[in-house]
């Protein structure tokens, strides 16, 4: 009998990253086969982001962009993904995140009456413009999915507020703190060779699209000052593949002495910067879970975070694009204390399991918690019960958003 088939798609670095460690044992598993699809949307970059895990795509497939509008964008991946689903007739399809892959593959799915998973989900900064446009994008996702696999307590509880049946949510934590247990302990994550441990390093990016602009102006007239009135301290600046925002970035940072301008690292280059830095500076969603998840104090460049664990953690602040408030978070930051917990509100490196179990209860394959009723799609079957109950390893955790515990082999530099 051939086994279900679950079609993973990603389209950007971020998303292969976090597909990864669920990917690694979907493909270990012998009751399910795992498909990963590129959509395209970002070409080269998810193999890129899935190599240092063993990894690659199944599919590659192809969209071409012109005008790099967003309308374009999903026009051309709702056929490339339509497509896909047509040739191989997955028995669910995964989704992560907030993507324009994410919204079209969930919807496309949909059409087609293919149950979808989606991976993250939950995150939520209540105001549809900021980040633009993930945050409707997450919120359509939502309304797709069959499985919502969240990363936190607060996430879970987005969901709910949002009439998602509660028997369709499980706690998870985030699958990137599993990528990063995987690259620290296989000793793969490496700080670049030209950071110096003598010296404070702060590493910042910027790149929104809703702080284009002016946003992104006052964002890097504050890290100048910053890096002029701390001559001990080294900024790195990660520079978007975007060119116009690269040349805003050499423009506004070019003749700053002690700042270093540098193209996209690979994905283990970039975990041993951030495990280097003494602070993180960004206005990405990601970057604050895995500054956040190796202890380095984070200044969000935002107006809104969908991620408020690391503001009800004390692992970071919310200062938005004044270059005043940017300027005071990062002395006040690099001036304290420089000790890190040992703890994170994402994850303890067991999301992926988590997650595992729980699509094995949405496809009804034997296994984990036999006793439980199993949750299922009515095109998989029509009379399964649906009064899913999770295993105690499953359980959401307590609504305080309490901290993980990570592994004891998991340390940081003081």
């Amino acid at each position: 009998m051939d086994v279900p088939e679950i079609m993973v798609l990603a389209g950007t670095r971020p998303e292969g990253i976090k597909i990864a460690p669920l990917v690694r044992l979907l493909c270990h598993d012998p009751r399910v086969a795992a498909r990963v699809v590129d959509t395209g949307q970002q070409p080269g970059r998810v193999a890129e982001a899935l190599a240092p895990f063993g990894l690659r795509p199944d599919d590659i497939l192809t969209v071409r962009r012109r005008t790099g509008r967003l309308a374009e964008l999903a026009a051309e991946l709702t056929a490339a993904v339509d497509g896909a689903l047509d040739r191989h007739r997955p028995n669910a399809v995964l989704v992560h995140g907030d993507t324009t892959t994410a919204l079209i593959g969930a919807q496309v799915a949909f059409w087609s009456r293919i149950p979808v998973v989606h991976l993250e989900a939950g995150l939520r900064s209540h105001d549809p413009g900021h980040p633009f446009p993930e945050e409707v994008n997450r919120v359509t996702v939502a309304r797709c999915a069959d499985l919502h696999l969240a990363p936190t307590p607060t996430a879970r509880r987005n969901l709910l507020a949002e009439g998602i049946p509660e028997h369709q949510v499980v706690v998870t934590g985030n699958t990137v703190v599993d990528a990063l247990h995987t690259l620290l302990r296989q000793g793969i994550a490496r700080a670049p060779s030209w950071v110096d441990p003598q010296r404070q390093l702060a590493v910042a990016t910027v790149h929104r699209r809703e702080n284009w602009g002016r946003g992104v102006a006052d964002i890097l007239n504050a890290l100048a000052r910053v890096a002029t009135t701390h001559p001990d301290l080294d900024l790195a600046l990660v520079n978007h593949p975007n060119p116009q925002l690269a040349q805003q970035v050499q423009a506004g940072l070019g003749d700053v002495r002690n700042a270093r301008l540098i193209p996209p690292l690979p994905y283990p280059e970039m975990i041993g910067l951030l495990h280097a830095a003494d602070l993180v500076i960004t206005d990405s969603g990601g970057l604050q879970e895995e500054a956040a998840s190796l202890g380095v104090p984070v200044v969000v460049t935002r107006e809104t975070t969908e991620r408020p664990e690391i503001l009800h953690h004390g692992l970071g602040e919310l200062v938005g694009t004044c270059p005043d408030r940017i300027v005071e978070a990062a002395t006040r930051n690099l001036t304290g204390s420089t000790g890190r917990p040992a703890d994170s509100p994402f994850g303890d490196g067991r999301a992926a399991e988590r997650c595992l179990q729980a699509i094995v209860r949405l496809l009804g394959l034997p296994g984990g918690d036999t006793a439980a009723a199993t949750l299922t799609h009515p095109s998989l079957s029509g009379d399964r019960p649906r009064n899913l109950r999770y295993p105690a390893f499953m359980e959401p955790l307590d609504d305080s958003g309490c901290f993980y515990r990570f592994p004891t082999q998991m340390t940081f530099r003081e």
